[in-house]
């Protein structure tokens, strides 16, 4: 009998990993449209050149070169949704402007890196798009808390986009958003061992989030997951197990492109052509 319980005592933690871990109902046929072609991370950019990342341009040289795009989207002060990677401009216009304090006048007055392209808004880039190839749009918040007109403004942009499309987010509380207001969207939960990368979040949150432990309540159609961490147990179990969309970001050269590829059904890209 102590050896039905101890077995009990085992068996009870790991059900409740699997059914936390449980995405639902598979929707991976709507996904196919973006395993055909190779995803350029924030466009096909070169932040040296012309076309830089997240730019009018790089996506335009994706769509010419029949790449999906993934691009990310964040919120300026006047509540435009604007495709901008950086919660401050430091990096990408050596300005130190917070994206969220700016309008978006404020932002077209600051050029992206070496080029003459600035901030597009969010529906510019769709209209550059027009839904010639698949668009995975990240969404981006500074506040764990603070994501709700994001969420709306951007679902706005996307209801008469006329294309493929899905969302993703690290915060799983904007997942469970499309969910339960666009449950028609195709939406996944992006992911990375948050232990490694020096996350500031408590012990807990990195427990939770690099484990996918939100599944359960925001039902992702996929998991975009960090390359280098593929083999983590929660990746791993909703591939081989639950049968999930796998995506992998971000792949920089050829021979992290043929690793990825024997396990991601989509792959993201940047830094060179495959």
């Amino acid at each position: 009998m102590n050896s039905l319980y101890i077995l009990l005592l085992l068996l009870t933690p790991v059900g409740l990993y699997l059914v936390l871990l449980y995405p639902g109902k598979s929707r991976k046929e709507r996904l196919i449209p973006f395993q055909t072609s190779y995803i350029a991370h924030r466009g096909l950019y070169d932040n040296a050149a012309a076309a830089p990342e997240n730019s009018l341009s790089a996506f335009k040289k994706a769509v010419d070169a029949g790449y999906g795009i993934e691009l990310d989207v964040q919120l300026t002060r006047d509540k435009e949704v604007v495709v901008f990677h950086d919660f401050d401009l430091k990096r990408a216009c050596g300005a130190d402007v917070k994206t969220a304090d700016s309008s978006l006048a404020m932002l077209q007055d600051h050029r992206l890196f070496l080029s003459e392209e600035r901030i597009p808004s969010f529906e510019k880039a769709l209209g550059q798009i027009r839904g010639q190839v698949p668009v995975i749009v990240e969404l981006k918040s500074d506040s764990v808390s603070d994501y709700h007109d994001l969420c709306e403004k951007t679902a706005g942009c996307l209801d008469s986009y006329e294309g493929v499309f899905c969302i993703e987010s690290f915060n799983p509380m904007i997942v469970q958003w499309f969910r339960r207001n666009r449950p028609e969207f195709l939406r996944g939960n992006l992911s990375t061992n948050f232990f490694k990368e020096a996350a500031p979040l408590s012990w807990s949150k990195k427990f939770i989030l690099t484990n996918c432990l939100t599944n359960f309540f925001t039902r992702p159609d996929f998991l975009a997951y960090d390359i280098r961490y593929r083999n983590q147990l929660s990746n791993q179990i909703c591939a081989r197990l639950y049968h999930i969309c796998s995506v992998g970001w971000t792949v920089k050269n050829e021979e992290e492109l043929e690793i990825a590829g024997s396990f991601f059904d989509v792959v993201i890209f940047d830094s060179f052509l495959p």
